[in-house]
């Protein structure tokens, strides 16, 4: 029984230690696969004829894309400025301007509505405040009454009090409990006014967080509408002087329909001759053996697949263990 008891207590402590055996073994097995299939020579290489490929082709087309490319760029700012100044004869001006004021309009409308609204909230805010200090006054005078009859109802008769005597329901002229009610009924009705003047404050207060609001934003699209305004006013102000200076729109639409002939003639050339370099960079390529050094770089990369497979299959898994276990025994005796 000892005996099965100190196997149970190995097996547990073995099976317990294997994790750390398996972490190391599979550092050890990546780190020999990294060794064994390493490809960082051949990328190199291959990197190496790439751009040994690319000058050959830049050496022998360069200097006839390179002033095509300018040719080109000098072509494209000529096209989008005749363009803009077409654009700027084709617009509707009045119609835009006419948008924008009713726009301007309706916003200056909406502003005065808001100020009023402003000013009423504001209104009605103090006069809440003025009806809250007159409920605490109210409270404070009711509390003093209060006080007042209690007091009163410990002095002599002589002074209208009972001396501790039995106060009657009501009395005309003397003191009563009806007026002690009548007090403690003012001084409820003071804190239900109180309460109601704060609820009506702070509902006054949300609605002009909300007016404050709003103002900013009417304020912003005015402010966006003007600037509109001033930069159709500036584009029509641009089109008279064109107009000054001679420039017609049938003009530029010719002048535009050459443009865009001249440049599409320009990057077909651009093209043809990319094409030819392209050419010209994989044939050189392939003559400086970058195909075989891409196909060596495949099979390492295969084969080193194939090696990190194997170390996960059951056969391999299992004789790790049985390795793991040997050694431990060994270790421990």
């Amino acid at each position: 029984m000892f005996e099965g008891i100190k196997s149970f207590i190995r097996e547990t402590r073995i099976k317990f230690d294997y994790p750390r055996f398996e972490s190391e073994q599979t550092m050890a097995h990546r780190a020999e696969a990294e060794r064994r299939f390493d490809i960082s020579q051949l990328q190199r290489e291959v990197a190496q004829i790439k751009a040994q490929a690319g000058l050959a082709g830049d050496q022998r087309f360069g200097d006839e894309i390179s002033p095509l490319r300018k040719k080109l760029a000098v072509l494209e700012r000529d096209f989008q400025k005749h363009l803009e100044q077409l654009e700027i004869f084709e617009r509707n001006y009045k119609s835009e301007l006419d948008d924008l004021y009713a726009q301007k309009e309706l916003l200056f409308q909406a502003k005065e509505d808001l100020l009023a609204e402003s000013k009423r909230l504001r209104d009605e805010r103090s006069l809440a405040h003025q009806e809250l200090d007159e409920a605490y006054e109210d409270l404070e005078e009711a509390k003093n009454d209060v006080d007042r009859w209690y007091a009163k109802s410990e002095r002599t008769p002589w002074l209208f009090g009972n001396s501790g005597k039995k106060l009657p329901k009501h009395s005309m002229f003397g003191q009563s409990f009806g007026d002690l009610e009548a007090a403690k009924s003012r001084r409820g009705d003071a804190v239900d006014e109180i309460g109601d003047c704060k609820r009506r404050i702070t509902s006054i207060k949300g609605s002009q967080s909300a007016n404050r609001v709003e103002l900013d934003r009417n304020r912003n699209e005015i402010g966006k509408v003007l600037e509109n305004i001033a930069e159709v006013k500036a584009a029509r102000q641009r089109m008279f002087d064109l107009k000054k200076e001679g420039v017609q729109p049938e003009v530029l639409r010719r002048i535009i329909r050459q443009l865009q002939s001249s440049r599409t003639g320009l990057e077909e050339e651009i093209l043809t001759l990319k094409k030819r370099r392209s050419v010209l960079v994989e044939e050189t390529e392939i003559r400086m053996g970058v195909r075989e050094r891409e196909a060596a770089i495949a099979d390492l990369l295969a084969r080193k697949r194939q090696f990190l497979d194997l170390f996960h299959s059951e056969q391999s898994k299992a004789a790790r263990q049985e390795l793991h276990r040997r050694q431990w025994i060994e270790r421990h005796g």
